[in-house]
């Protein structure tokens, strides 16, 4: 089996990139040993904005177009795989925010407010969600002939 020479270099980058990481964070004395549930939550809700911003939303469609429609053997074609894969790109987006996370106290306030962005979304996915599966069952009911209230 071709394993495919961008993929391989990109991984080997993210693996380079990360033990740099844990390497800096080391040397500033920042290099965590535990972090909170709160923290985590956090973290989790800032990497998943990110994600979301970039893989789905409108406003930056046109990044994804930069990439559109290149060879997946290329390295734009790579590029392309990567910022249009949300579990590529989140595990890229993870590590940016738990770096600054910890590296600085100032990434802590663009956490923050990634953080609430990726809660109202989530809150409003799950409200959508809520909303089709009521409609759904409300013309199902309907479409059957029985009716629920007042006969």
């Amino acid at each position: 089996m071709r394993i495919h020479f961008w993929y391989t270099i990109f991984s080997l980058f993210f693996i380079i990139e990360a033990v740099l990481a844990v390497l800096h964070l080391g040397s500033l004395g920042l290099l965590p040993t535990w972090i909170s549930v709160f923290d985590f939550f956090l973290l989790t809700l800032a990497a998943f904005r990110l994600t979301r911003l970039f893989v789905y939303d409108t406003i930056t469609a046109f990044i994804r177009g930069w990439f559109y429609g290149k060879q997946k053997t290329t390295f734009l074609g790579t590029l392309n795989t990567l910022i249009n894969c949300p579990w590529c790109a989140g595990l890229w987006f993870g590590f940016i925010v738990s770096y600054f996370f910890f590296l600085t106290p100032y990434a802590w306030f663009f956490i923050l407010f990634l953080a609430v962005g990726g809660l109202a979304t989530s809150i409003q996915i799950g409200c959508n969600w809520l909303g089709w599966t009521a409609e759904n069952a409300k013309q199902k009911s309907s479409s059957s002939g029985s009716h629920t209230c007042g006969g």
